[in-house]
Formats: structure tokens, sequence, C-alpha cells
């Protein structure tokens, strides 16, 4: 018999707003309210930020200071009195990048080899695209703003897949008790073990070829990114941030991202990379968000913060 395994990753599921985006200018598509299955990633400091606004050009944005808190720049095409903003930006690495190579190569002599070593697996620690902009790192409020809207989680499902012994995606933003199903698209099993610090933990087998996502997660309480993990084949890795409000986002593959629909008002964002030191490569990143109007942000990441 198929039985569907779910668990609640708190004793209490806290209601919370249930929209939120995911875009990063073109990898990632946003989450709304909808039944369709879709793919699924301290103390205040002031960080070294350059603001664009939009269409400046490389050599202008020279001329641009970068200490002090980031501000929002109106855009052209903005429409004042929404009482919201949105964030456009993009995180490179500065200095000369490390060349990384794979964890493993066709046909290795590691586990499970005829699914796991069929092609060269990548170390995805550090993903870099076009200019240096870097894959895969979080930005996000650190709270939930005051006064925005308290409403029930998004009925979109996430996916968390694994194939070829990887998982996907590497980076995946969760509402507060949004379903996530764990999918495989491997011929071998694996083994889905979650490492949060505030929800509950999971750990649970995953069937070869379970295209139905047996097991779904739900996390119920906010927190920063934490590992996902298989206990079948180590090198294993992706991970997972909850939040209890929309306003986070993920790069893409060029180091792209964007929030949409921030409350206006000065907030704190928490830009987090698994191989930054102490994986928050900004604590605290302050930005005044103005009503109608858009933000263009150049985040520089530093080579002497990686630690791979």
């Amino acid at each position: 018999m198929n039985m569907k395994r779910t668990y609640d990753m708190a004793p209490m599921i806290r209601s919370c707003r249930p929209v939120f985006v995911l875009a990063a200018m073109a990898l990632f598509a946003g989450l709304s309210g909808c039944s369709e299955i879709e793919i699924g990633g301290g103390s205040s400091i002031v960080p070294k930020v350059t603001v664009l606004p939009p269409n400046l050009d490389s050599d202008a944005a020279g001329s641009i200071g970068t200490s002090g808190d980031a501000t929002a720049t109106k855009s052209g095409d903005g429409s004042p009195g929404g009482g919201v903003g949105t964030i456009r930006g993009r995180v490179f690495l500065t200095g000369s990048a490390p060349s990384l190579p794979p964890l493993f190569v066709q046909d290795a002599e590691i586990k499970d080899k005829e699914v796991c070593a069929e092609f060269d697996v990548p170390d995805e620690r550090l993903v870099l695209g076009t200019d240096n902009g870097v894959a895969n790192v979080f930005v996000y409020l650190k709270k939930k703003p005051k006064g925005s809207p308290d409403v029930g989680p998004s009925e979109a499902t996430l996916i968390f897949d694994q194939k070829s012994c990887q998982f996907l995606p590497r980076c995946m933003i969760v509402q507060s008790g949004q379903t996530v199903k764990v999918l495989s698209d491997d011929s071998i099993a694996h083994n889905t073990h979650t490492n949060p610090r505030r929800n509950q933990g999971v750990s649970s087998l995953v069937s070869p070829g379970d295209r139905e996502g047996v097991l779904e997660l739900v996390y119920g309480r906010s927190e920063d990114p934490f590992s996902v993990t298989c206990d079948f084949h180590a090198w294993m890795k992706a991970y997972h941030l909850p939040l209890d409000h929309p306003y986070g986002a993920v790069t893409d593959e060029n180091g792209n991202f964007e929030i949409a629909d921030i409350p206006a008002g000065d907030q704190e964002f928490v830009v987090w990379h698994e191989s930054a030191k102490g994986q928050k490569l900004e604590r605290g990143l302050k930005i005044k968000v103005e009503p109608g109007e858009n933000a263009s942000l150049e985040i520089p990441y530093s080579v002497d913060k990686l630690q791979l």
C-alpha cells in the first residue's frame, strides 16, 4: 500500500503571508497563491553597496559612493503612492576567482557509480556566471516588516528533486506552512535529511524513481538557511530557507535577484552564501525603500570572504 507521509516541522503552523517573489531576472519565476506545482533558493553593519539607478552605465557607477546605507533610487517607470517598492540587484565576486575541480569525474569509484558518476559531478559551493555573478545567494529581510498583512501559507507546492545524485534546486526559499514535495528521478534510493535549528528535523527514505512525492516537508517557523543532505551519498547538499514573509530571493546563475512589493521604509536584509566566512556575507544590509520606486543594487563579494 502506498501511504503518504507528511511531516509537520513545528508543533504549531503559524499564519503567514502567502505570496512571495523568487525573481532573479531570468531564472526564477514568482510564486503566487495557486494550486499548481512549481519548481522552487547578528549585529548590524554598514555594508559597502553601490546603488545604481536603472540604466546607469558602469563608468557612471564609479562616481557613486560605496559606503553608508543603501537607498532606493527612483525608477523612470515607478508609480509612486503604492506604499511598496522593488529591489533588483546582483551579487558578484571581486578578485581572482578560484577554480574548483569537480567533486567526482565520470565513472569514479563512488557509491552507486552507475547513477552518481554518470557524468562529472561539479563542486557547487561556488557557482559563477557572467562577470563573476555569484549564483545561489540568499537575499532576504531579517524579519517581517511591521504592519505587513497576516494571511495563510501559499497554496503553491514546491518541488525538491534529486537527479544524478544531486539536489535540485540547490537553494530554495519556502514559506512557513508551505508544502514541499520531495521527488527523485534516480533509479537508486536516497535519504533526505534536513538540519534545521528552529524547525523539527526529518530523515526519511526516498524511494527510487518517486515522481509522486510521497515525502512532504512543511516548515512551521522562520529561520536562517540550513543544509539538507543525503545520508547515503555524503556529497549531496542543498539549502532551505523558511520565511514567514515573502520578502526574499535567490540569485540566478549570473548573480541577479529581485524582490518586489516590499513595504516602504527602512528595511534590513541578510545576504547569505554557503561559502562565505560565517555564511552571512552581509548581516545587516540597510536599505530605504520608497513607495512606487525601484532600487538597483550591486553587492560586491570579495574573495577574502570566501571559505572553501
